[in-house]
């Protein structure tokens, strides 16, 4: 079973059930036929924001957080500039960016859905990027960031 599908199914038990362990989610999920490790279910509930939580009553159960979206956009961010950005180069409020060919489309996508408020809007090619922001130290500013991002990566497969 795909990751998709996976997720599809941790979300649907977060949902419907009260789970109180890593170890009660791997024995709903086996009912559902997904048979997975221990590291993968924390890694998929991660991806997906679902924290653990103690309830009133004192008995612990997974939740879903608020920062699901914005954590699962940085984490596709993060691959889409690892994955497939080759370079950029600000032009006064703009950031042009290169990347593997066909996959400008899904950096886009990403960044127009991080919410990072120095972008105005990007326009994709099939491996060109230009983001548009409302100024020249902006453009800097999201240029920097995404050099971050691939530095930090970078010293932490090191």
């Amino acid at each position: 079973m795909g990751k998709k599908n996976r997720h599809f199914f941790i979300q649907k038990l977060v949902d419907n059930l009260t789970i109180s362990s890593q170890q009660e989610f791997l024995a709903e999920l086996k009912k559902e036929g997904i048979n997975i490790s221990q590291s993968t279910l924390s890694k998929d509930l991660k991806e997906l924001g679902v924290i653990k939580v103690r309830g009133k009553n004192g008995k612990f159960r997974f939740v879903q957080t608020k920062e699901r979206d914005s954590f699962r956009t940085g984490v596709l961010l993060q691959r889409e500039v690892l994955d497939y950005l080759q370079e950029s180069v600000v032009v006064k409020n703009f950031l042009v960016c290169k990347t593997i060919l066909g996959n400008a489309a899904g950096l886009s996508r990403c960044l127009d859905n991080i919410g990072w408020p120095e972008i105005v809007a990007t326009i994709a090619g099939v491996d060109t990027l230009l983001v548009i922001t409302r100024s020249d130290e902006d453009a800097r500013l999201v240029e920097k960031r995404l050099n971050e991002i691939a530095v930090a990566e970078n010293k932490l497969t090191s």
